[in-house]
């Protein structure tokens, strides 16, 4: 077995047994990993059995078989380095990063690494000390389309390439692939209204993107993985959206 070391986010935990659980990590330089702890749940005189927590950041180092990479990878080491505390101080900020962790495991693949994915992960969890969740999570969804080629088009109709800053009504497909405008709207199957605001928010291009975005991008996500993220309801709640964008 070779032994594999880099730096982690815990996606997903499920507890295996008492003292063992089965963690979906998304590391820096091996992409996504299903690694089964063991024992690591079982305490000390010292130490209480705790065991590792979603939304944890830390040193890993585990242990693959070359070409067996379908099955689970055994985890030999685990050092934390950032528990994102002000994560947990705020539901809203929760559910946001819960939703990160969820589509983030949907969309990508097993031992398929996205290095500038994970750093705009970790950038995310840290953000949510000082920022809007919306606005944080709004951001590093556009940031994670673009690294995983998802991101739609929104300066100009995908159908015709007319510029959509100079179009009457809007509409957005998500299996088009952007916004389409009203001469070509008919076409597409799947769509819906997409105000002009939010196309002219996300085509600039920014850094950061306003949660206004959010109703769009959730919508997007949900056609693309073909169902909600299980968080989608929660995080709408919090962010209180009640109509699309």
């Amino acid at each position: 077995m070779a032994l594999v070391k880099d730096s982690a986010i815990v996606l997903r935990r499920l507890d295996f047994s008492e003292t063992s659980q089965v963690l979906a990590v998304f590391t820096r330089d091996h992409g996504q990993q299903r690694v089964i702890a063991k024992g690591v749940k079982r305490g000390t005189k010292t130490r209480a059995g705790i065991g590792i927590d979603l939304l944890e950041k830390g040193d890993i180092v585990f242990s693959a078989r070359p070409g067996k990479e379908d099955r689970l990878a055994t985890l030999t080491e685990w050092r934390q380095r950032d528990g994102y505390r002000h994560v947990r101080e705020d539901l809203a900020r929760l559910y946001a990063a819960e939703y990160a962790a969820d589509v983030t495991t949907q969309l990508t693949e097993t031992h398929d690494p996205h290095a500038g994915l994970f750093d705009a992960l970790d950038v995310f969890l840290q953000s949510l000390a000082d920022n809007a969740a919306d606005d944080a999570l709004s951001t590093y969804l556009w940031r994670m389309l673009r690294e995983i080629g998802l991101q739609p088009q929104l300066d100009a109709c995908v159908s015709c390439g007319r510029e959509t800053a100079g179009a009457g009504a809007l509409y957005f497909s998500s299996h088009q692939g952007g916004a389409i405008c009203s001469d070509c709207e008919s076409s597409a199957l799947e769509k819906r209204l997409l105000s002009k605001e939010t196309a002219q928010l996300l085509a600039l291009g920014r850094d950061t993107v306003s949660g206004r975005a959010f109703p769009l991008l959730d919508y997007h996500l949900r056609e693309t993985m073909g169902r909600p993220s299980r968080l989608s309801a929660l995080v709408r709640r919090a962010f209180g959206v009640r109509h699309r964008a």
